[in-house]
Parts: structure tokens; C-alpha cells; sequence
């Protein structure tokens, strides 16, 4: 029987850093164009700066970022750098191996360039099945690092971070139904399941906060 594994560091202010197995952004968002969508804003195309309010929604290939407010700012390499806050932001991002990156906080900054995500308040991420909750969480999805902590200062104590790891699906190798006996034994044929289908879309979570960026 597959049980879950709980990890919770709940006295001391927490620093954790995770490394996501196989789980870095899909290289192929980083060529496609970014969108950014609101119900209202103003833009400096000069500076490259936007002030964004209601509905906002920032998209670069499977990359969805969604807010009640916020503001992006160009960089002279054609990356950008967001702020977005709300009830909650919520992101999400398919890795290369075909899983989601998903998280939700009260308020989210994004780094294009260097695919910095940083969660501030009531953090959740998901990578994979693998859930991780604290107050501030930062997600490197060039590299599928992360680290969970009370606060970006590790400077407040509170109820600290919890980690809900999954069991690891591994391949399954099927080979041939042995030959009768007497019959001339042939060599094997392996065949192996692969588990790393890329999804269309983020698998469903039972959290609602999450559905904002589905």
C-alpha cells in the first residue's frame, strides 16, 4: 500500500531547499511571446512599464500567471520583472518532463530572466503531486530549485513549513510470456511504460484558489 510522506518543521523558523527530480520549465516557453491582459492599466512604453488592475493575466507558452492587481516591467534583454497581488495570485508552468509547477500566495514576484518565482503569504506549491506550504516560497524553474521559509528575511517565527512528498512512479519494464516447454527460447523484448506524458493542462486541485489559473 502507497502511503504519503509528511514532513513538518513547525517551531523554528523554517529554510528548507528542495530539488524537484527532473523538473525544470519547458525550454520551449522561453521562445514564445508574452501576454499580458487586464481589465485596466496604463502603460510608459518608453520605460516599458504597465500598471495593471482587475483580471490580470500574464502568459508565455504554458506559463499563466494570474492577480486581482499589478505591475510588469521590461528589460532591455526582452524579459520582463512582475508584481502581482491578490486574493490569491496564482501560477503555473509545465515542466520539461511534462509534470506542473503550480503555487498560490497573496502576492507574487516574477523574474522572467532568471525564472525566479517568489510567493509571499499563504504560499502553496505544487510540483508534481508534491506539495509544499509556508508563508514564503521561492521557485527557480530553470533549475527546479526551491526553498520554503517564514519569511524572504528569515527574520519571523511562526508556524513554519510542511512538505507532502509522493511516492515516485517508476517506469515499469514488461517483457515476453516465457515459450512453452520445449520451445526454443527467444530473446527477450522489453517493452517500458512511460510515465512522462506531457498534459495539455495542470491536473485539477482540490484547493479552489488554484482554479484562477487553470
Amino acid at each position: 500500500m502507497k502511503h504519503n510522506i509528511l514532513l513538518a518543521l513547525a517551531v523554528i523558523p523554517a529554510l528548507c531547499l528542495m530539488l524537484a527530480p527532473d523538473a525544470a520549465a519547458e525550454k520551449a516557453d522561453r521562445k514564445e511571446k508574452i501576454k499580458i491582459n487586464a481589465v485596466d492599466g496604463d502603460a510608459d512604453a518608453g520605460k516599458g512599464f504597465y500598471r495593471l488592475e482587475k483580471s490580470v493575466v500574464i502568459t508565455q507558452g504554458t506559463l499563466k500567471l494570474t492577480a486581482d492587481r499589478g505591475t510588469a516591467q521590461t528589460t532591455p534583454d526582452d524579459n520582463y520583472n512582475a508584481v502581482l497581488t491578490g486574493k490569491p495570485v496564482c501560477f503555473r508552468q509545465r515542466t520539461d518532463n511534462g509534470d506542473w509547477a503550480q503555487g498560490v500566495s497573496d502576492r507574487v514576484d516574477y523574474d522572467s530572466g532568471k525564472g525566479i518565482v517568489e510567493l509571499f503569504g499563504n504560499a502553496v506549491l505544487f510540483i508534481a503531486e508534491d506539495q509544499t506550504v509556508a508563508n514564503y516560497i521561492i521557485y527557480n524553474t530553470q533549475t527546479s530549485k526551491y526553498e520554503a521559509r517564514e519569511s524572504k528575511e528569515r527574520k519571523s517565527e511562526g508556524k513554519g513549513v510542511s512538505f507532502v512528498l509522493q511516492p515516485r512512479e517508476k517506469d515499469e519494464t514488461v517483457t515476453d510470456a516465457k515459450p512453452a516447454d520445449g520451445a526454443a527460447k527467444a530473446a527477450p523484448n522489453p517493452v517500458t511504460k512511460k510515465s512522462n506524458v506531457k498534459s495539455a493542462t495542470p491536473p485539477k486541485r482540490n484547493e479552489p484558489a488554484f482554479s484562477r489559473c487553470a
